[in-house]
Order: C-alpha cells, then structure tokens, then sequence
C-alpha cells in the first residue's frame, strides 16, 4: 500500500509539470474570435424565451422551448517580452470548458515554479441575461428585466508546481426591475420581501490535475457557492462534485466537464410553503480539431452541454441542452 501510495503521489506531481504550458511562444499580440452557430433547447421558468412568457398556473416548470442562437466568443492578450505576464480582454478557456461564457479583462503572471496567478473582472453586459419582472405572474404575459451582474475572480494554479489550483470569484446580481410575487394575492408585503433577487455570490473551488497517461489528464474538482440574497427565499449553500477529463492527441483535443450538486436553500418560498432545495447534474465538452483541410491557423470546434435539475419545487425544475459548431480563428 505505501509504495501504491508513494507512486500515486509522484504521478500527481508529476502532473502539475506535465500540464505546464507557456502563456505565449512570443510577446506581443494574440488574436483569437470563435464564431458558431448553436441549438438550445430548455425546459424552465426562468426561460425568458417569448413562447414562455405565459404560464397558466405555478405547478410546472415552463413550456419546451428551441433557439439557434450564436455563439460568438474572442480573446485579445498582449504578452510582455518576458513571456511571464500577460493582459487578456474576452472568454478565457478554462472558464469556457466549464460552460461560463462572461467576457474578462485580466492579467495573469507564471513564476518560475510554473504556478500561474489570474486576475480578472467580468463587468456587467446590457441585454446578455434577461429574467422576469415576475415570475409568478400566471393567465397572462411576463415583462422582462435586465438581469445585471459583474464580479471579479482569482486563480492560482498549479501552486508551488503542484498539481494544486484554488479558485474565487465574487460577483454581484440586481435585478433592474424586481416585482417577484407582487401577483400573488395571498402573500403579504413581508412575505414578498423573502422573493427579493438581489444578491451577492462567493464561490471557492479546489482542483486537482492528475496525469493519467501521455495525452489523457483527469482534473477532479468540489465547488462551494453562497449566495446571500436580499430576500431569504433565495439564499443558498451550494457544494458541487467536477470532474474534468482532458485528452489531446495531435490535432485532436476533448475537454468534458461532469458535475453534481446539491443546493440547500436558507428559507421556505413563500408562494410554495417549502423550501428550493435541489440536486443538479451537467456534462459539458468542447472537442477542437486544428487546421481542417490544411487551413492555418483555424480550429473547427463543437460544444455540447446537458444540464438538469431537480427542485423540491416543481415550478424550479431545470433541463437545457445546448449544441454548437463553428470555426476559431487565431491571429
């Protein structure tokens, strides 16, 4: 058993060298935009697509809804002659491969021991999330709001050349017009008080990076969020189990993320009489295929995702399913 161990342990220190990349092969400029074209289908309330907008009562989880929609995704770096630091503005990869799309601007810096330090700030986008004014509204159309929300996180890989990455990010919602149960005749002025959205969110992640053979790494992770909202009805304790499997091989990369979580919810919903509690599951992949028919410098690319989850309440019940495919381009 010890020497088991012992070997396990190299191999994941290993790893932490074996996974260290360069920021860039030279200073100056990249270039890099994505352009796809995307499927998504979803089941939701919180779904603000306009065949969604009428529910005829609170006991389902919204119409089934489909949308082709664009995925457009770029990143700008400037890397300094010293090739140890480097300002970025757009998606960054290891957040895209864990199906979050916001646009950052940030800087990162490598020391000598290959660890890396992120810092980035995702400001607030008008029109790119939208929710209901409120979404308890039932016989007749739901308004839509902006749904504004920016933050900042930090990363710091591989610490100490180890095969150890922490992760924060803090982020702030408001909700620009926020009527949550104002149609809901029963409820009074302090029980609509508990359905305020606002919220502030902290979110703490451990990841590990394990080599597993020469192009297949494993990277198993646990996420913790807290939400604290305006309203108690909507504040929640978040754990999440990932497990990130990478595989390259020549032209060919795959990265797909799997998760599950359970989010415990800090006080009943007034309108349900119980709490939001859920369990949640999600798989996530982006498959690359570098220079198609000789092209330089272009990647075909693929994304897919599925997301459910599974609320205590029905009216929270989630299912989304995503597809896209398109070309990157890098200058």
């Amino acid at each position: 058993m010890n020497k088991t161990f012992t070997v396990l342990v190299l191999g994941m220190l290993c790893s932490g060298q074996s996974f260290a990349r360069p920021l860039a092969t030279e200073a100056g400029w990249n270039f890099k935009i994505n352009l796809s074209a995307g499927y998504v289908s979803s089941q939701s309330q919180s779904s603000t697509n306009d065949d969604n907008a009428i529910t005829e009562d609170l006991n389902n989880n919204g119409q089934s809804t489909e949308t082709l929609i664009p995925v457009p995704l770029a990143r700008v770096s400037y890397t300094l002659d010293s090739l140890k630091t480097q300002f970025f503005i757009g998606n960054s990869t290891d957040q895209v491969s864990n199906a979050q799309f916001q646009y950052e601007l940030g800087v990162i810096h490598q020391f000598k021991d290959d660890s890396k330090l992120t810092f980035a700030y995702f400001p607030n986008l008008p029109l790119f999330n939208e929710t209901w004014e409120d979404p308890y509204l039932t016989g007749e159309a739901r308004s839509k709001t902006d749904d504004d929300a920016q933050g900042v996180r930090m990363a710091f890989e591989r610490i100490a050349g180890s095969p150890f990455t922490f992760k924060y990010a803090y982020a702030v919602n408001k909700i620009e017009q926020e009527k949550s149960g104002e149609s809901v005749a029963y409820l009074d002025e302090s029980q609509i008080s508990l359905l305020q959205r606002d919220s502030s969110f902290h979110r703490a992640e451990l990841e590990m990076t394990v080599y597993i053979a020469r192009s297949l790494f494993l990277k198993p992770a646990f996420q913790y969020t807290n939400r604290s909202a305006d309203g108690a009805a909507h504040s929640y304790d978040e754990y999440v189990g990932k497990i990130g499997i990478l595989y390259f091989q020549k032209r060919h990369s795959l990265i797909t993320t799997i998760s599950y979580g359970s989010t415990q919810y800090a006080e009943n919903n007034p309108v349900f009489d119980q709490k939001q509690d859920s369990k949640s599951a999600s798989i996530f992949s982006i498959y690359s295929y570098a220079r198609p028919f000789g092209w330089e410098s272009i990647d075909f690319t693929v994304i897919a995702g599925y997301n459910q989850t599974d609320s205590d309440i029905t009216f929270y019940d989630k299912d989304a399913l995503i597809v896209a495919t398109g070309f990157t381009y890098t200058y």
